[in-house]
């Protein structure tokens, strides 16, 4: 009896225990949940807003390469426009520059083929004549020719083939034609009987129609007889490597003149 008395009580002693417990069980259960749904809310809200910060980066690191490509093609352009400017100071203002309305500036486009130094194409939108030749000037020297190839101008400089022109040499003007053998740079021609020497200035000698009087070319060298003239090295005068301008000598004369028939032999036998 006094046993199951107490196996009642104890009973009833739990039943009020788990009655008592349960509210506070069911807020433990609640906190968590709500724990647990803060903690997911504000992950959700992190990674939304990793998500959100990631694309703007992404869209800010491409539109700032769009501006690096742009400064850069714009740099290119300032630096290329920088360097027309300084090539164009030099030849109006810095070098020896021409107020004769036959001589113009004119712009240096390319070389005529890369690795060869002695022809240039020209920016010259003159009417094309195929006849005329031009003399070219820098620095205040001749330095080489221009003729029409094609529909277009091509320089044809101190030390080609192709280049030749007349000549002055000394204060007396002894005459003769500069050109360019195997050898380099020559004046040949010169007459026999006309006193020319080492150290002698040559200048241009403007009958050729080619350029005008008294352009400077060069000093002469060493002087031998051949083939009944006289024949000369000559050390052309050293001329700026900016050869985005030149000087162009149009004299209006057209090129009537050729070496005469003996002379032609004489080259055709050499």
């Amino acid at each position: 009896m006094i046993v199951r008395f107490f196996a009642i009580f104890l009973l009833i002693i739990v039943l009020c225990g788990v009655v008592g417990f349960v509210p506070t069980l069911r807020q433990q259960v609640l906190n968590i949940s709500f724990y647990i749904k803060s903690f997911y809310d504000s992950k959700k809200e992190n990674v939304s807003l990793f998500i959100d910060n990631y694309t703007n980066q992404a869209q800010r690191i491409k539109e700032m390469r769009e501006q690096i490509k742009t400064l850069e093609q714009q740099n290119i352009k300032y630096e290329s426009l920088q360097a027309e400017y300084d090539s164009l100071h030099y030849a109006t203002d810095i070098e020896r520059h021409y107020i004769d309305p036959d001589v113009h500036l004119v712009k240096v486009l390319s070389y005529a083929t890369l690795g060869v130094y002695t022809k240039i194409w020209i920016d010259y939108n003159e009417t094309r004549n195929e006849r005329k030749i031009f003399g070219l000037i820098k620095d205040g020297y001749a330095i080489g020719i221009a003729k029409w190839v094609g529909n277009s101008l091509q320089g044809i400089l101190n030390g080609d083939m192709e280049c030749s022109y007349s000549v002055y040499i000394g204060d007396n003007r002894v005459p003769g034609i500069l050109r360019t053998t195997q050898g380099g740079i020559v004046v040949d021609y010169i007459p026999a009987w006309q006193s020319v020497k080492s150290g002698d200035l040559v200048r241009t000698s403007g009958l050729d129609g080619i350029f005008f009087e008294g352009v400077q070319v060069g000093i002469l060298g060493n002087v031998k007889y051949e083939n009944g003239y006289l024949k000369a090295e000559i050390t052309p005068y050293n001329f700026s490597n900016r050869l985005s301008y030149v000087w162009l000598v149009d004299t209006k004369i057209e090129q009537a003149v050729t070496l005469h028939e003996s002379l032609i032999e004489q080259e055709q036998g050499n």
